[in-house]
């Protein structure tokens, strides 16, 4: 498990600290968005858009981290 850790890392150019604080942001960010939707679920007239916004930045973020990974990976082969 370490070593798949370090690995992944490796692959990512993050530290842990950097990699944990980029998880927990998209963790706190997609709990959030959940409260959001179940208040929307029981009174549709509050955050018409809230979630729907919050989904797709939280996309935009891990494709473009997603995206910075294939370009390392391109770049070793």
């Amino acid at each position: 498990m370490i070593k798949d850790s370090k690995e992944h890392l490796n692959e990512i150019n993050e530290t842990y600290f950097q990699h944990m604080t980029v998880a927990f942001k998209i963790a706190i960010n997609m709990l959030l968005t959940g409260v959001i939707c179940l208040i929307h679920g029981l009174i549709p007239g509050l955050f018409k858009k809230t979630a729907s916004n919050m989904i797709v930045k939280m996309h935009e973020i891990v494709s473009r981290n997603y995206l910075s990974y294939i370009n390392i990976i391109s770049k070793l082969d």
